[in-house]
């Protein structure tokens, strides 16, 4: 192990710079592209990976140094989660949300920080928006009858952070984040889905738990970085309203799933055109000019998004960030999304006939982008308009998901 990984107490390594990780991610290469066919066919990751991807120490990118982590920025959990997606989509979405989501945590009180963060082995999963009734309790809140979908990672998590809204006794109500451990969850098998099967995010069930008030935190605390667990660190990145954040978990996926398909689509390319004569390969300049226009949207996409979580990186507190950067972020979020989308389908038209069978990769990537920009943080018909607001200094949509400026 080279001197800028040195180990944790846990035996997990630390890394002291995004170049590390992201060499380490690229390790993974080879036994991701082996299991990601399988991964699709059993609608779950095998246990195995994750327990590689904790033993590396990749899981604490921005985990904070008071908990073991390696404290680094969104920007190098953008590239780390993109290269992991490459090889396998599933892969890639899974990390994103069990590395990045648990971020959300630093907002939360410090004891739930020690209790959760404490143990460089637990993972962390979310449902941001979980039915349910939440009711006020002596020394916290009873949760019941809670449901909710997308639970990504939940196979490997051992607390889920769920969304809800406290009904209290003079009939208000109060928007909170809470942390349940895994033992007061039903998972329900439902992953039945046309892409990104092997994520295996089913949906869960919480019958009835009771939840100590450390547990929560609100959502006004959460939309603005200023909870007084946040406090407890020094970065300006643990201060970030989540709203401005979340996101940056999984943008990676898409954005690597599109470099996957584009290597894959060169390659068979090549392979097939390695042979041919002059004449044959100026037969197929369609071919080869939509792929330079797929591979360009990709790499735009790719650098955007990485810009735009290095502005967040870099700000030396949240009020730094102008109103029209932090609309900027979600616009590119869901451009980056969609383009990635429309260049791997244009690939699969020019992909043949074969690609349209199970067993081949092209199919799998082309359901497995898709399926991605379907996530809600990526609509364009409301990230598109909120920005437009905000460059004519309009004021935001009422139901916008943001923090303070």
């Amino acid at each position: 192990m080279s001197a800028s990984m040195p180990l944790r107490a846990s035996g997990h390594a630390q890394f002291q710079d995004g170049a590390a990780a992201l060499a380490r991610a690229r390790t993974f290469a080879p036994q991701l592209q082996a299991r990601a066919k399988a991964a699709d066919e059993r609608r779950g990751l095998a246990r195995e990976t994750i327990d590689e991807l904790l033993a590396s120490g990749l899981f604490g990118i921005v985990t904070p140094k008071l908990f073991g982590g390696s404290e680094l920025g969104f920007a190098d959990l953008v590239r780390i989660t993109a290269e992991l997606a490459s090889s396998c989509p599933s892969t890639g979405w899974v990390y994103g949300v069990l590395a990045g989501h648990s971020w959300l945590l630093n907002l939360f009180p410090a004891e739930t920080q020690h209790e959760i963060l404490g143990n460089p082995e637990a993972l962390t999963a979310t449902v941001f928006r979980l039915a349910g009734e939440v009711t006020e309790e002596k020394g916290g809140y009873r949760l019941r009858n809670g449901d909710g979908r997308f639970c990504s990672g939940i196979d490997f998590a051992q607390w889920v952070i769920v969304g809800n809204a406290v009904k209290k006794a003079d009939g208000s109500v109060e928007p909170r984040f809470f942390v349940v451990p895994k033992s007061d969850i039903e998972v329900v098998d439902d992953w039945h889905t046309i892409g990104m099967r092997g994520t295996g995010s089913r949906s869960i069930r919480i019958a009835d738990a009771f939840i100590p008030a450390h547990r929560s935190c609100s959502l006004s605390e959460m939309l603005s970085g200023a909870s007084a667990g946040a406090a407890l660190h020094k970065k300006p990145i643990y201060r970030m309203p989540f709203g401005d954040l979340a996101p940056f978990s999984i943008i990676g996926a898409p954005l690597g799933m599109a470099r996957g398909a584009a290597n894959a689509f060169a390659k068979k390319l090549g392979e097939s055109l390695g042979k041919a004569d002059a004449l044959q390969v100026a037969e197929q300049s369609a071919r080869l000019a939509r792929f330079g226009e797929a591979a360009a949207d990709i790499d735009a996409a790719f650098e955007l998004v990485v810009a735009d979580a290095a502005m967040i990186d870099n700000a030396p507190d949240p009020s730094a960030l102008a109103p029209i950067e932090r609309a900027r972020i979600p616009r590119d979020w869901a451009w980056a999304a969609q383009r990635c989308r429309y260049a791997v389908t244009s690939l699969f038209e020019a992909a043949g006939g074969t690609a349209i069978y199970e067993g081949d990769s092209a199919q799998r990537l082309w359901r497995d982008v898709n399926a991605s920009a379907q996530h809600f943080a990526f609509t364009w018909d409301t990230a598109m308009p909120g920005f437009g607001r905000a460059a004519a200094g309009l004021k935001p949509a009422a139901f916008a998901l943001r923090g303070k400026s």
